[in-house]
């Protein structure tokens, strides 16, 4: 299971650019934090973990307009490349609902509100699609954003039930599908339909 399309870019660098933000441990779980502000934006990010690519330097351009970010590494410093033979078992390994729902509710929901945060948003990209849709069932979030939304198959090998799911969204929500995405993200699929 390849969760990037086959011509996409893979893991990009940073080009140089220095970050903003600075990363702060709670518990066992590091968190990037950028920006200030009542209005927060948990960003989720993909399957290439904490240090991908220009994933802080997106979050970066966010606080600039105003937003306190946090980008917590439910990954544990890990990720992991697409195309590797055991990507499927590293996907099961770091989507475990119970675990990541500890983190949220014990370590980032709190983080955030100490940090000044009294609205949520929630962003991800790729892997990180599934965290905004479970993130959006809690009344504290107004917004969820999904690029290149990887929940549909993430849910379908945890075992669990997209429809149930996205109903228990509490939030508007906006995917935005790439070409091979799940049809379920598309204009007319199930997460317009639900």
């Amino acid at each position: 299971m390849a969760c990037c399309p086959k011509d996409a870019l893979g893991k990009l660098g940073t080009g140089g650019y220095v970050n903003k933000g600075k990363v702060e441990k709670v518990g066992t779980l590091d968190l990037y934090v950028v920006g200030s502000g009542p209005k927060c934006i948990i960003w989720n990010y993909d399957i290439f973990g904490f240090d991908s690519g220009r994933t802080r330097q997106t979050a970066d351009l966010f606080a600039e307009a105003g937003y306190l970010v946090i980008i917590p590494d439910f990954y544990r410093g890990t990720w992991k490349d697409p195309t590797a033979p055991d990507v499927v078992q590293f996907i099961k390994d770091q989507t475990n609902w119970a675990e990541l729902k500890q983190d949220l509710e014990k370590i980032v929901l709190p983080f955030a509100k100490s940090k000044g945060a009294t609205s949520l948003g929630a962003l991800g990209t790729c892997w990180g699609s599934y965290m905004v849709v479970r993130e959006c069932a809690y009344e504290q979030f107004k917004a969820g954003v999904s690029w290149h939304p990887s929940h549909p198959p993430l849910v379908g090998l945890m075992g669990e039930n997209e429809k149930l799911l996205l109903a228990n969204i509490n939030c508007p929500q906006l995917f935005m599908p790439a070409g091979a995405d799940a049809e379920s993200c598309k204009k007319g699929g199930l997460g317009e339909q639900t």
